[in-house]
């Protein structure tokens, strides 16, 4: 109990802090498994909700939050990186009042950045200080789901009900626990035609990660099967706001309040620009563990 009361006093001290952001990298296996449509859906759901959220999109093109929303950014994070534009100027208001930053064109060059140039990025994240209490992180390749996780508080992995979705999750989790000495992550199941199937997925992921692995599982929720989610895609709207009736606009309305349930991390910093040096940190950290595979 006493602990409880702890986490609960931790929680409102986060909650009224103008500077804190939780940040959450959403990861999973290879394209297939609706990583994105949580992404924004979810980000719509929190926002419903009273959050203000910042979305970092890292997939390229249309696989990424430009394909499923229509959205033809101008601006992208390597303009800022590159001193040619202001971050603000990069921001894309999306629907559902998130707002968006197109960030793929510019994580490659993290890695590489010198002193001055890391300063500027961080300085120019500085300026968001107060704007934001959620941001979420729809990762790209696997060197991105890396640096994303290191930078964030919380990771959510997306598997579907398929063999190869879950063995995908599986292999990543195994990289990001061994490599990085992450170890506690959110499982939501997605695609599936119950709570039952959904709860089977986790069950089977739980059990093989802890006889094989040093870490811990818990599970998050699952979106069903919905025909809504393949009409909302086609009209390049996110379900919630297109069928906010729907069976899966139930389920993220679900997934949005549980995550409010999550508790604090009492040693994390939680400004955005203290995430984003960790982002920056993180990024050099995947490329030495990708050049130490290769040689």
């Amino acid at each position: 109990m006493a602990e409880f009361m702890r986490d609960q006093a931790e929680g409102l001290r986060r909650l009224f802090a103008n500077d804190f952001v939780r940040a959450i990298a959403v990861a999973g296996g290879k394209g297939g498994i609706g990583k994105t449509h949580v992404v924004v859906n979810l980000a719509i759901a929190m926002a419903n909700r009273g959050r203000r959220v910042l979305v970092l999109d890292g997939q390229f093109g249309p696989g990424g939050l430009e394909g499923a929303l229509g959205i033809k950014p101008r601006y992208n994070l390597s303009h800022v990186i590159r001193g040619e534009r202001a971050l603000e100027e990069v921001l894309i208001q999306g629907p559902g009042g998130i707002a968006i930053i197109p960030a793929a064109l510019g994580l490659p060059a993290l890695a590489g950045l010198d002193a001055v140039a890391q300063d500027n990025l961080v300085h120019s994240f500085t300026r968001l200080s107060g704007s934001f209490d959620v941001m979420l992180m729809d990762a790209g390749s696997d060197s991105r789901q890396a640096s994303f996780s290191l930078a964030s508080q919380d990771v959510i992995i997306v598997v579907s009900g398929l063999h190869d979705s879950i063995t995908d999750a599986y292999g990543l989790i195994k990289s990001l626990s061994r490599n990085f000495a992450k170890r506690h992550y959110h499982i939501l199941v997605n695609k599936v035609d119950s709570f039952h199937e959904a709860r089977a997925v986790f069950e089977n992921m739980s059990q093989v990660a802890g006889r094989f692995l040093e870490v811990s599982l818990d599970f998050m929720g699952y979106v069903p099967y919905d025909d809504k989610l393949k009409q909302s895609a086609m009209l390049c709207r996110p379900v919630t706001e297109a069928f906010p009736s729907a069976d899966a606009s139930l389920a993220f309305r679900e997934l949005a309040e549980s995550v409010e349930q999550w508790p604090f991390p009492s040693d994390n910093d939680g400004r955005i620009e203290s995430f984003m040096l960790r982002l920056i940190i993180g990024s050099r950290l995947s490329r030495e563990v990708v050049n130490s595979s290769l040689n």
